[in-house]
């Protein structure tokens, strides 16, 4: 029996794409995984940003107060810090570009959970780092809290904290 060269090379052809295929579904399923366990830690911000998105949060990180401004990068807060920041440094300065600050309670002594306040800010023309800060005139009641920042109205990263 006599094999046509053509016959072969095109039987060669399709076992390599397919064999492709495999390979790049077996490593899609693994970034998956990766992906889903490396969001559980709850000091690291979680993403979720639009694929398409001109503006948005390449770093964002907790500080504790400094006469007003973002001063020692922290997770964690005492009671008594009555002023926290949240920083944002964005992927490049955009005049124009809208950013939201969500502070919820998540779990807190007190049971006052949801939605503690919303602070607004719209950059000037060369400004990358944006910051948020909320006060609480009293004591913070120990807990975990979030802060949900979104960029040009689609939330992009949050970040947890907690009250010690």
């Amino acid at each position: 029996m006599k094999h046509h060269p053509g016959w072969l090379a095109a039987g060669l052809l399709v076992f390599a794409v397919l064999a492709c295929n495999l390979s790049k579904n077996s490593n899609n399923s693994n970034n998956s995984n990766s992906n889903s366990t490396s969001n559980k830690n709850s000091n690291s911000p979680v993403i979720n940003r639009p694929a398409n998105a001109d503006v948005y949060v390449e770093r964002i990180h907790m500080a504790k107060d400094n006469d007003g401004a973002p001063g020692e990068t922290t997770t964690t807060f005492a009671p008594t810090d009555h002023r926290v920041h949240c920083v944002a440094d964005l992927n490049k300065a955009k005049g124009g570009t809208v950013m939201k600050f969500v502070w919820k309670a998540v779990d807190v002594s007190n049971g006052q959970n949801g939605d503690i306040k919303t602070t607004d800010y719209t950059t000037k023309s060369f400004e990358n780092k944006v910051h948020g800060n909320l006060t609480l005139q009293k004591d913070w009641p120990t807990g975990k809290y979030r802060v949900e920042v979104y960029v040009n109205g689609n939330l992009d990263k949050t970040i947890d904290y907690t009250i010690e």
